[in-house]
């Protein structure tokens, strides 16, 4: 039988060990300058939805984003999943960080708006959705944790006064 000191050394060992695998299981942000890029996966039990919707639709069941350099200075965002009814989401859209105004969304039909982008810091990403009249119609915010591995996205709805949305993300390896 070994002895409680060996019992005790052994339990420090294994909590330092699954210490240590925990935290090689976050993966790195690919861009320091801009923390938002990476591979994003909603957590719906963090997230809050204003009268259960996302913007003026239910939520989905499962939402993803990949944003990534592209090159040229733009930055690319692919959002993947599956809506309230089951069926699969593909939204694509690219931008850069110069305030001028970049479609919605680049799918099959023009998009009704557009959005400007700012990089407030590698931590923050601010956004504004405006109509094709030059409306705004949604203030928007990325923020990422200072480990990197969570993305918190709010929304704010010009004709909804008083909601704000709340999305969280978790970084995917």
């Amino acid at each position: 039988m070994a002895s409680s000191s060996h019992l005790s050394a052994y339990i420090v060992a294994a909590f330092v060990g699954a210490l240590t695998s925990a935290s090689s299981w976050a993966a790195d942000p690919p861009n320091p300058k801009d923390l938002t890029q990476g591979t994003w996966q909603a957590d719906f039990s963090r997230s809050k939805y204003c009268e259960g919707q996302s913007q003026g639709q239910r939520v989905p069941r499962v939402s993803r984003r990949q944003i990534i350099d592209a090159g040229w200075g733009l930055i690319s965002v692919h959002w993947t999943g599956i809506d309230a009814d089951g069926k699969p989401m593909d939204i694509r859209y690219v931008y850069r960080y110069d305030g001028q105004k970049y479609p919605a969304d680049l799918g099959d039909t023009p998009a009704s708006e557009s959005i400007t982008w700012k990089l407030v810091n590698p931590h923050r990403v601010e956004f504004v959705h405006r109509s094709k009249d030059d409306k705004v119609t949604q203030r928007l915010a990325r923020s990422v944790s200072e480990d990197g591995q969570t993305m918190t996205q709010t929304t704010r709805y010009a004709n909804r006064p008083g909601c704000e949305e709340v999305q969280v993300f978790e970084r995917q390896p």
